[in-house]
């Protein structure tokens, strides 16, 4: 998608100020205020929702990216209405799975939730990868951090009902499979986060259920759809009736929110703290974290551990006409997200400089040999 030169000269001055070592500012949930609608709009995944706003802040003087979260206002407008009227008030996308599903609406297939919305998101957030690689994929899926997710439980769940700081990834499996109910001889609640999480996505995979199978396991408590992703307060727990909920959460997401009023690399980390009384669990007695309690940082050795990415129209960046926005701003080592690692690991992620030979899901910051059609 191709956007007017009036904006990309914003940016050769946005990424001259960020030259001459200008303060930068709070990574704000959305743009602010919401008419800045920058060059590069994006919508999707709750895990990454709070690093991209920081990298909306730290690339090219905050002219860019224009990254809105996945929870928020019922609706957005992603771009001017004179430059775009598809644009106003569609309904904010939450999730990798509904984000990736506007950007197919904005390429012209289909519409998003009744509306159209061709030309309205440039890039969608995913913290999950495509189910169905494809090496001519359309769409690209360009890493650019490192994410774990572990187990989390409430804190007093922990201390006061006895429940285990280490569970094996058999362990894990039983429990989402309905076959292991008591752990230490207390009830164990599993939660899911909503339809359309990327988290979701990722954690059924680890535990070898399919979406479709859901039904087969009624112990797996979605609360009616209404468990958001990496929000610790949803968790619960009981002394007199012994049972304790248990939660997938993202590791960055969890330091995220712990390192939330700190500044790093000129960003401040305005990150909502939903941890509650959230802690994380070991999975196979490996830590999620490395460091201090007061200073973690996530352990890319962890056992299981996944790619962030941005999502793109697989045109935008190749053939005769790319779009140099997109390019420039998430294509390669160079690009001026994969330059910002510090901001990155400052919202709780890892960072990969070279693949992991033979893992096409463990690639370098700004590879984009991960495609597919959806």
């Amino acid at each position: 998608m191709k956007r007017q030169t009036i904006a990309r000269a914003g940016a050769v001055l946005g990424a001259a100020a960020m030259a001459l070592g200008l303060a930068v500012g709070p990574a704000s949930a959305d743009p602010d205020p919401v008419t800045d609608y920058r060059q590069l709009a994006g919508v999707g995944s709750d895990t990454t929702q709070d690093v991209l706003n920081g990298l909306g802040v730290a690339v090219g003087g905050g002219d860019v990216i224009a990254s809105w979260d996945a929870r928020g206002t019922a609706t957005i407008s992603t771009k001017d209405a004179a430059q775009n009227a598809n644009c106003q008030n569609m309904v904010r996308p939450n999730g990798s799975g509904q984000g990736r599903t506007a950007l197919q609406a904005s390429e012209g297939s289909g519409q998003w939730q009744g509306k159209t919305i061709t030309g309205c998101v440039d890039f969608a957030r995913s913290s999950s990868a495509p189910g169905s690689p494809n090496t001519n994929g359309t769409y690209t899926y360009i890493p650019f951090g490192v994410d774990a997710v572990t187990y989390a439980v409430h804190s007093n769940a922990v201390t006061d009902l006895g429940f285990p700081a280490n569970l094996t990834r058999r362990q894990l499996e039983g429990i989402y499979k309905c076959v292991i109910t008591r752990i230490n001889g207390i009830d164990v609640n599993p939660l899911l986060p909503q339809t359309g999480s990327g988290t979701r996505a990722f954690w059924l995979a680890q535990v070898d259920i399919l979406e479709d199978e859901l039904s087969s396991y009624p112990c797996i408590d979605q609360r009616n759809n209404t468990v958001q992703e990496h929000d610790g307060r949803v968790l619960q727990w009981s002394l007199t009736g012994n049972t304790a909920d248990i939660v997938p959460f993202s590791v960055a997401q969890f330091v995220a929110q712990g390192n939330a009023g700190e500044t790093h690399d000129g960003v401040l980390i305005d990150v909502e703290n939903r941890r509650g009384s959230a802690v994380l669990g070991r999975v196979n007695n490996v830590a999620p974290t490395t460091g201090t309690a007061a200073d973690p940082v996530l352990n890319v050795n962890f056992p299981i551990v996944r790619d962030v990415y941005n999502v793109v129209p697989t045109h935008d960046i190749q053939g005769a006409a790319p779009d140099a926005a997109i390019v420039n701003t998430f294509v390669g080592a160079t690009s001026a997200v994969c330059q910002r690692r510090t901001v990155i690991e400052a919202f709780g992620f890892g960072f990969r400089t070279t693949a992991v030979p033979g893992d096409q899901l463990k690639l370098a910051c700004g590879a984009t040999t991960l495609r597919a059609n959806s």
